[in-house]
């Protein structure tokens, strides 16, 4: 594949945003700028009553009174994903500007874009929305990707309903999108993990433990469900072993996913059961998690399993993290698929789309923090290899990319 002159140099738009991050982050005689915030998991943070004093540059904070009895704060919300990707391999180049035209700016791959409000009522009651926009504005609306309320007196029981991510299972799908520290999930975390869904929910926080039960309707829809593809069950217990181990944090978690019909969305429609045995540690500089996963393949799907190790350091305090990831999978049957983005864009791959039963990945990345996960500029290159299938594949992807979320 001969790449034009556009392709070979680095996107003009993303090439302008990242001068002017790095322009914003030059030092200044001020305070520095607050320690970035190591990713943290959502019902953590559901588990928590609203923040309702804010500093004066939250911008996006449209009310905010603590002592109206009705509507205590309400903020507009968004995250903006941009990243640019050229991988070689042995069947082929590939890149960001081969995904369809309708998810990139030219060469640049539009990752995630959405836009929202979060409201916190009642004193007990938090009421959120975000949607998805399409990047070609064409039109803007794409799909809910949230619309939920939840209830709460404290952090020991969440109660919630509404459309949501299906969020209770593995370290990286329990992850907000944007505190990821890696462009993408592991392949098995794509392979299982099921799409936004209407769900009831409940979880929590009781001492040292932390849990989360949700039952979710199981078709996935732009809006909302139509109750005609079953269900799936998602469940979570975990401990935090960080004042025995003298440490930050010290989580270990067990996720279990149910699938009640074929006609599910995504990974519930492959596999019947699927398991998630994470960890997630914290201490001064290091910060790192992992996760042993497994499937139960439904009719033709075979079973899969694999584990992911990911350890990160903070190179310079606050401001440079390093991140390395090592991902290993096995599927029965080649029950294994290479990611979508990018490896299985390469081109004589895409007959056979990329199965087999071994998949191998090694990741290295760094992140450097402008303000927190708000304002950060990621790059790194990952090694695949996947065998077993009518063409194994080996190839180097390398990606750069901005972060925006308020």
């Amino acid at each position: 594949m001969t790449l034009t002159s556009s392709q070979r140099v680095f996107p003009h738009p993303l090439a302008a945003l990242i001068i002017l991050s790095l322009a914003l982050a030059a030092p200044s005689h001020g305070a520095l700028p607050e320690a970035p915030t190591l990713p943290a998991t959502l019902e953590e943070d559901a588990a928590k009553k609203p923040v309702i004093d804010v500093s004066a540059k939250d911008l996006c904070v449209l009310y905010n009174n603590k002592k109206n009895p009705i509507i205590e704060r309400l903020s507009l919300t968004g995250e903006l994903a941009t990243q640019w990707a050229a991988g070689t391999s042995n069947r082929g180049s590939y890149g960001s500007w081969d995904l369809p035209a309708n998810t990139r700016w030219g060469g640049i791959d539009v990752r995630r874009w959405r836009f929202g409000f979060e409201s916190s009522w009642l004193d007990s009651f938090k009421l959120w929305g975000i949607i998805d926009i399409n990047p070609q504005w064409d039109p803007f609306y794409n799909d809910i990707y949230e619309l939920a309320m939840s209830y709460s007196q404290s952090e020991e029981l969440v109660i919630g309903v509404g459309k949501i991510k299906a969020r209770y299972f593995s370290q990286e799908y329990n992850t907000r999108s944007r505190e990821l520290i890696v462009f993408e999930q592991s392949l098995l975390v794509n392979t299982l993990r099921p799409q936004q869904l209407t769900a009831a929910w409940l979880t929590g926080k009781a001492g040292n433990w932390q849990y989360a039960l949700a039952a979710y309707a199981g078709d996935y829809e732009p809006e909302f469900t139509e109750l005609d593809a079953g269900a799936v069950i998602q469940a979570s217990l975990g401990y935090d072993f960080a004042s025995v181990l003298n440490m930050d944090k010290a989580i270990v978690k067990f996720d279990y996913q149910g699938s009640t019909s074929a006609r599910n969305s995504d990974g519930p429609a492959l596999f019947s059961s699927a398991f998630s045995l994470n960890t997630t540690f914290q201490n001064g500089c290091f910060y790192g998690y992992t996760d042993i996963l497994g499937g139960i393949g439904r009719d033709t799907q075979g079973d899969v399993w694999g584990v992911v190790l990911t350890p990160t350091y903070f190179l310079i305090l606050n401001k440079l993290q390093a991140v390395l990831r090592y991902q290993y999978a096995h599927g029965d049957g080649n029950g294994l698929k290479l990611p979508t983005r990018f490896e299985a864009l390469a081109p004589d791959i895409q007959s056979t789309k990329g199965v087999g039963s071994d998949y191998n990945a090694v990741y290295f990345g760094l992140i450097y923090y402008i303000y927190r996960h708000n304002f950060k500029l990621m790059t790194g290159v990952e090694y695949n290899d996947m065998s077993g299938g009518k063409k194994d594949f080996s190839g180097w992807t390398y990606q750069a990319g901005l972060r925006v979320a308020f």
